[in-house]
């Protein structure tokens, strides 16, 4: 992937340029993520706002506005704890994209000494790219007995990640400073 894209000027006539190879799709979620992450650093670290539903937390004094004094006086506090949120939201996304640029979460699930062949089946497929029946292998576990996967934590794991990339997608349109 190449991608070109000059510096912002004020007639907003930037001449953007994008190459995408066929290698680029093959883990695009990977490939984008290695974009993502460090655009969502930079977000995160030179951040002058928040989207406005974190901003909006009542109480503020403004000459016109007859709210309480309470609210007033606690305006600052719950701005501070939306704005909290906001880097805890900005956080789990980085998370998530990390993850995903990494793309070595998967081995801290594997116990053991993990020995696995690629076995010849008896059977032949239609591969749909070359229209020509080809062999199929079957991966086996050589180690059955000393090498064991925890499902249940890389589910938990994958679900983390989905959280920040659904995270993402809720505030795509707020990732602007």
């Amino acid at each position: 992937m190449k991608v070109k894209i000059p510096k912002f000027n004020k007639n907003d006539t930037r001449k953007i340029e994008v190459q995408i190879e066929k290698f680029d799709t093959w883990n695009l979620d990977s490939t984008l993520a290695y974009i993502i992450l460090p655009a969502l650093l930079q977000l995160k670290n030179t951040k002058q706002g928040v989207p406005a539903e974190f901003a909006e937390v009542g109480g503020a004094n403004y000459d016109n506005q007859d709210s309480f004094d309470f609210y007033k006086e606690t305006h600052e506090d719950s701005f501070k704890k939306k704005c909290d949120e906001w880097d805890d939201i900005l956080d789990k996304m980085i998370w998530s994209f990390k993850e995903l640029a990494f793309n070595d979460w998967d081995s801290l699930y594997h116990h053991g000494d993990a020995k696995f062949e690629w076995v010849k089946c008896d059977e032949k497929s239609l591969n749909p790219a070359t229209n020509q029946m080809e062999d199929v292998f079957q991966m086996v576990d050589k180690n059955p007995g000393e090498h064991w996967f925890d499902f249940v934590g890389a589910q938990m794991h994958k679900d983390r990640i989905q959280e920040g990339l659904d995270l993402f997608a809720k505030y795509y349109q707020h990732l602007w400073d």
